[in-house]
């Protein structure tokens, strides 16, 4: 089983850990991978099978950082996008997208089939539903859109499995649930050797297209691929095309186990699926109604939501918690392909908009196609890296920023307390310190942690997570532990401390 943070996840916890060794001395690759998990892992393994050498660098543990702590469905139904789609990308580019899910979804049962990783793939529909009139329409016009798309996809009144009842429903069949750090942990034990290798414990601190350099080593290579989430530091320019955002997850064991998996199409949202623990229980994975990162009030108010929903499935004492986050493209679409339209720079995957399994995978079935010289990848048509200006999405994007400057004038620096003393235990603060921002946190027994509030990617001052007890960047995502270490990125370079004891 796992331990200490990795507990904060129930697959991480629920799976073994992993034991790669730490980058050490330098060596050299075909291609050097970035990130450790669904992408960068599901890459590699496409790349080794297509004769390339490859080197996979995690920052922290393989599979256990976002893709471990998602909740892990197999499905093209994205919720409501597909309307959206079409209408921002016309029917082609909207089919594309629908296609490069389904054959994603196909591509992980092989996967796991032919390297026989077990991960608990089980066939499970995939429904979007509504309780609210105004949002019946809205699920028709879906189901249209996505049966004339070619999606299996069909409309549903009634009964759906749910312990409420429902207006209208759109069910996508052939689709499946999954363990996504079981998965991503035995493929990469699949990589090592014949020249190709998987290290842990090993973060970037510097970077060039042919070079990807750690604390301890360097990897040379023809090709680097960013799989990190968000592409690191400023490359492509990616964090002012995509807004971070949050999302409350919990698990508990259940006595209504529904038979699918399923979310709301109206706001709060409710996303549920279930799995049977390793003490034969059945327990429900359900997120939440996202918010920004860092944002303690709302991610309160989300989580007080999800548990008050939850209980109608007979749920039992609340097993884990904990905060998952993803990007949300300007324009609906991932980013996927070449950081620069030359071709010079770094292979990119974000902006998954918390669909990051099967996007995730289309991703490295496109960057393993790229990295071997196969241009012209249909679904770039719609995911494309490089689109100069996304489709119709720069007013909310607009907005969203607008809403995390407007947060940080003036939530943190008002009615704080004023100093370390003023902490209460358990308690958390952005204050000002000797004229410095400074994020202190003061645990159960009195001790103060203090870093530097000013994240270290481009300056936004962070914001507390209390689950997970981490500093969040609402701005641009990173996030980082008490100590000032960083979690994931963009960000590299810990947070300052400022004080110890």
């Amino acid at each position: 089983m796992a331990s200490g943070d990795d507990d904060k996840s129930y697959w991480n916890a629920t799976a073994e850990p992993t034991r790669f060794p730490q980058l050490k001395g330098d060596m050299e690759v075909d291609v050097a991978i970035i990130g450790g998990g669904i992408v960068g892992i599901t890459t590699a393994r496409l790349l080794k099978e297509m004769g390339k050498t490859v080197a996979v660098i995690e920052a922290r543990r393989v599979g256990r950082e976002v893709t471990g702590k998602s909740t892990a469905k197999m499905t093209s139904q994205h919720s409501i996008i597909y309307q959206t789609l079409e209408r921002k990308f016309g029917e082609d580019r909207a089919r594309l997208y629908g296609e490069a899910q389904e054959r994603a979804i196909r591509e992980m049962q092989r996967l796991a089939t032919h390297y026989e990783v077990s991960a608990d793939i089980e066939a499970m529909p995939a429904f979007c539903y509504t309780r609210d009139e105004k949002h019946v329409a809205e699920i028709e016009k879906e189901v249209e859109v996505t049966q004339r798309l070619g999606l299996p996809a069909s409309l549903v009144r009634g009964d759906i499995g749910l312990p409420y009842d429902v207006l209208a429903a759109i069910r996508f069949d052939a689709q499946a649930q999954f363990h996504p750090t079981r998965y991503v942990a035995g493929l990469a034990e699949t990589l090592p050797g014949d020249g190709s290798h998987v290290f842990e414990n090993s973060r970037a601190v510097d970077w060039e297209p042919t070079r990807v350099v750690t604390d301890t080593g360097t990897v040379s290579a023809a090709i680097v691929v960013m799989a990190t989430h968000l592409p690191l530091g400023q490359v492509g320019g990616y964090y002012a095309m995509a807004y971070p955002k949050a999302e409350p997850v919990i698990v508990a064991p259940i006595g209504r186990a529904p038979p699918g998996m399923y979310i709301n199409a109206e706001q709060p949202s409710h996303s549920i699926r279930t799995h049977r623990g390793p003490d034969g229980k059945i327990y429900a994975i359900a997120a939440g109604q996202s918010f920004k990162p860092g944002h303690t009030d709302e991610e309160r108010q989300n989580f007080a939501d999800l548990e008050r929903w939850l209980a109608s499935f007979d749920a039992g004492p609340i097993a884990y918690r904990w905060v998952n986050e993803d990007y949300t493209s300007m324009d609906s679409a991932p980013f996927i392909g070449w950081s620069s339209s030359t071709r010079d720079g770094y292979l990119v995957a974000t902006g998954f908009d918390a669909w990051g399994i099967s996007n995730g995978t289309a991703a490295a079935m496109i960057l393993a196609d790229l990295a071997t010289g196969k241009d012209g990848h249909p679904w770039l048509d719609v995911f494309d890296s490089t689109r100069i200006k996304p489709v119709a999405g720069g007013g909310e994007f607009v907005k969203e920023n607008a809403s995390v400057a407007a947060h940080l004038v003036a939530g943190y620096l008002s009615s704080k307390p004023k100093d370390y003393d003023a902490l209460e235990p358990g308690q958390a603060a952005i204050m000002k310190i000797d004229g410095d921002n400074v994020a202190a946190f003061k645990d159960e027994t009195g001790t103060v942690h203090a870093v530097s509030a000013v994240c270290s990617h481009m300056g936004c001052l962070v914001g507390w997570n209390e689950t997970d007890r981490t500093w969040d960047c609402p701005c641009h995502g990173s996030r980082f532990e008490l100590s000032g270490r960083v979690i994931h990125g963009p960000a590299t370079r810990p947070l300052g401390s400022k004080i110890t004891g």
